[in-house]
């Protein structure tokens, strides 16, 4: 669990330095029991003359080697403003709900946090405080106050203490608290125990990559995708992201590294009742990227695909692939040329001769915004997948991207028809500069 407070060493990071729009914190690692350990926390500020509006997307992911585990979902927002460098004011709304991969799910805890924080910022020391309460959500929480403390440079400089206590109807006690040794700017060694809401103490070990703006960092690009498919007889929304890391860059090649999700999230008894996801997708890459001129670029790619189930005792797909990719240019998603396009061929080891494709094309373009349609295609013996979007593009720290699509799984055996999807959301993308 991503403790409702963000951190206050990230808050006075951003402060001291200037803000890049998007930032991502990511854990991996184990816990005390040996479980894989996995947690990405994609946030996003908008900042305005007022204030600073944020959003945030997370998951806390523990499995084991039967890849069964719990999936803590996380998903904030709210408004943030500082004042004279030092103080902090904050207003945010924090949903939560617990998951489990791969098993049958008899009650999902699920609560809504309202929090108002006060926070000092010093050099070395930070010290937070927040009051508030639960609005709907599972029975039996109501009030709640957050205390949170980190002191950097504690012995020595790469050194650094955080601790946070939930106090929870002034009877119950939840915490975080952990020690981390920075081997960079960007990577930690970290050590925390935690109690999360109705979850055992677990301890977890392992490292974590931070985001910072205008450096030399490996992140090359994230993105958060919220779409609603409002006709789906099963899904409401699919909730989509990931990110993308670059190793071993020069002007004639690198490494890129990328993790992607999706979440389809299941039809309630109405469209606000619940928010509960059907299942969780991951995508793993990794390319080895070479130029050949300007517009145009080769790559040994691979994937490996993992389809788990959620809330129920069902097995998991899963699925790799290597092939070849032709694109160009580096990034799909980033809006560098009128037509964008990506091929690959390769082979699938479950399924067989594998081909995919995405096609991008710039319709109009003016100061504001730019108006463009997206084609994906993945193809093999048994079926062909297609998602066509139409979109457009503005904002410049962090590009806004609503968007109407239509979606379809072809299945070119016996199996059942799948009517098409109609979806419409709004996507979040970043590309980040390297410090050269």
């Amino acid at each position: 669990m991503f403790f409702s407070l963000l951190p206050v060493g990230v808050l006075a990071q951003e402060q001291r330095e200037e803000r890049n729009g998007a930032s991502l914190v990511m854990e991996y690692g184990l816990d005390s029991l040996e479980r894989r350990y996995y947690h990405p926390v994609f946030r996003f500020d908008f900042p305005c003359s007022w204030g600073n509006l944020f959003s945030e997307v997370q998951y806390h992911s523990r499995m084991n080697g039967s890849l069964q585990g719990a999936i803590d979902y996380w998903v904030n927002v709210g408004v943030q403003k500082t004042v004279r460098e030092k103080w902090t004011f904050e207003l945010r709304l924090n949903h939560f709900c617990r998951h489990e991969t791969l098993r049958d799910t008899p009650y999902v805890w699920n609560l809504n946090e309202v929090l108002g924080k006060i926070a000092l910022v010093g050099r070395n020391v930070d010290l937070a405080l927040g009051i508030g309460g639960f609005t709907g959500g599972s029975d039996g929480y109501r009030q709640l106050a957050v205390m949170s403390a980190e002191w950097r440079g504690f012995l020595i400089p790469e050194l650094a203490l955080a601790a946070e206590l939930k106090w929870v109807n002034f009877a119950r006690f939840f915490h975080e608290c952990g020690i981390s040794l920075a081997l960079n700017k960007n990577i930690d060694l970290f050590f925390k125990n935690v109690r999360h809401y109705e979850f055992p103490n677990t301890s977890y070990l392992g490292l974590r990559y931070k985001s910072a703006p205008n450096n030399a960092a490996v992140l090359d690009s994230m993105k958060v995708r919220v779409g609603a498919s409002p006709f789906d007889d099963v899904f409401k929304l699919e909730v989509s992201g990931g990110f993308k890391m670059e190793f071993f860059a020069n002007d004639a090649r690198r490494v890129v590294a990328g993790v992607d999700f999706e979440s389809p999230i299941l039809n309630g008894d109405a469209f606000f009742a619940q928010f509960w996801p059907g299942k969780m997708i991951y995508d793993i890459s990794l390319d080895y990227e070479k130029k050949i001129s300007p517009s145009f670029f080769a790559a040994w790619t691979s994937h490996y695909r993992l389809d788990l189930p959620v809330d129920n005792n069902l097995p998991f797909a899963a699925s790799l692939f290597t092939g070849l990719a032709l694109r160009n240019q580096p990034n799909f998603d980033v809006l560098e040329r009128a037509i964008r396009y990506e091929v690959a061929a390769g082979y699938d080891f479950k399924r067989g001769l594998e081909g995919c494709g995405k096609l991008g094309v710039l319709i109009c373009r003016n100061d504001f915004l730019k108006l463009l349609a997206e084609a994906q295609t993945r193809a093999d013996a048994k079926r062909i997948k297609v998602d066509f979007r139409v979109l457009a593009d503005f904002g410049r720290a962090v590009q806004l991207r609503p968007y109407v699509g239509w979606k379809k799984d072809f299945f070119l055996d016996d199996a059942p028809i799948v009517p098409g999807k109609l979806l419409f959301g709004l996507g979040f993308f970043k590309k980040f500069q390297r410090r050269q």
